[in-house]
Order: structure tokens, then sequence, then C-alpha cells
């Protein structure tokens, strides 16, 4: 049975993380941050999706919130893009650390267009994932990934009540093209993934493992999630009981 929520779910959502009508300055701060810093990665190969999420996206950020991008490469690709990704965050001086969060990127969700169907770690009656993706911002969607992504969650999501809102997400989409693909090319890359892969996949594990490999984050080929806190069920109960 396909997950759905009321409107007067909605409400209470809504409520639960005061979330306003309307975007204010401080999004719309935010968002435009995120084209500017978007166009020193979204020439990268293989690159399908970049979304910003959370707060932001969901018009109940302050002064004080950080940017969490989701971004999607092609498989193979992953690991690779994260590198690059990070460093070139890291080079500008807006990468989010332990010291400095506010109006810095969160790089902490990743993806190969494999792993896109987020069913495979929800909860029951998961009232967070639900308007969590709802709001998810596409900022950036080669070769129609955005509507990938919402066909292959369609399996066990229903948003037929808040169409208005995914058309209104896709009104986000700036960068936009149909890529062609350099075999060539692409198979150096997905060799260069690999072994970036070996050599910084042992040290990931490892942090995972001191943190007693909690259920949220996910690491394997195709998903890297490292979100330190999985805080689902707290807001269900609380809003749903």
């Amino acid at each position: 049975m396909k997950q759905k929520f009321t409107k007067e779910d909605f409400e209470k959502f809504k409520k639960y993380f005061s979330i306003k009508a309307k975007w204010s300055n401080v999004e719309n701060y935010f968002l435009e941050k995120t084209y500017k810093y978007i166009k020193f990665i979204k020439w990268l190969p293989w690159i399908e999706m970049i979304w910003v999420w959370n707060s932001i996206s969901m018009n109940a950020s302050n002064l004080e919130s950080d940017i969490d991008l989701y971004i999607v490469s092609k498989p193979k690709t992953m690991w690779i893009n994260r590198i690059i990704i990070t460093l070139i965050f890291q080079i500008l001086g807006v990468r989010k650390n332990a010291k400095k969060h506010a109006w810095r990127f969160c790089l902490s969700f990743f993806s190969t267009t494999l792993w896109m169907d987020f069913s495979n770690w929800k909860i029951e009656n998961d009232i967070y994932l639900y308007f969590w993706i709802l709001y998810f911002k596409p900022l950036l969607s080669y070769n129609n990934t955005y509507e990938a992504f919402l066909e292959k969650n369609s399996n066990w999501l229903d948003f037929s009540e808040y169409n208005d809102i995914i058309i209104e997400n896709k009104k986000y989409i700036r960068y936009k093209k149909n890529t062609k693909e350099n075999t060539f090319f692409l198979r150096i890359y997905e060799k260069v993934d690999y072994l970036i892969k070996i050599i910084f996949l042992p040290k990931t594990l490892k942090h995972f493992e001191k943190l007693w490999k909690p259920y949220w984050i996910i690491i394997n080929d195709d998903l890297l999630k490292f979100h330190d806190n999985d805080i689902r069920e707290k807001i269900k109960k609380e809003i749903m009981d």
C-alpha cells in the first residue's frame, strides 16, 4: 500500500517545523548562493541532479541554517564526483565543518541513479520522509532525472494531492540538458572512481563502526548517506499520535 498523508497531516507537519507559507529573504539568499556555487560543479561528468533540501527547501530556515545538498551521479561515478565536489567546496571556503556550519554547504548525501528509490530506507508511516521528499527542490536536473526520481518512488508514495507542489518544484530547475555519453572517457572515469573507492571506503567504514553502525547511515556503491541523527520515529510519534 502506498504511503499517503492528508492535508490535515500536512498542516500538522508544517506547524511542527514552523514552515512558512512563502519563501523569506533568508531562503532566497540561500537559494541564490546555491545556484552560484553549483556553477563550479555542474560541468562534472555524469552529474545527473543536485537538490537543495531540509530546512531551506521547506521554508523553515534561519540565519544559523546550513545548506543541505543531495547530489546524484551516474553509476560508478559517485565516489570520484564526491571527492571532486568536496575539494572544490573546501577550496572555495564554503564547505560545512565542525566549527563553522551556518551558511555553508553540507555534503553528506550522495547517490547514483540506481539508488533513487527511497523505499529502501523508509519506516512505517514515515511522515517525515514523505514531506521531506515532497519539498526537495531540484536546481540541476540533467536527462530528466527529477522525473525519473518521482517515477522510481511512485511505487510506494502517493503525491496525488500535492501535484501543485511538484509542479512548483520543477520551476527551480535552472540547469537542465540532455547529456551525451563519451564511452571511452566514461570507462576511464569509472576506473578512477573504483580506485578512489578502494582508498576511501576503508576509512569511511572504520568511522561508521566507531559510531556503532547506526541504521540511518548508509554506505554502499550507490549511496552515501552520512546524516548523524535520524529523528523520524520521534517526529512520527509527536505529529501522528
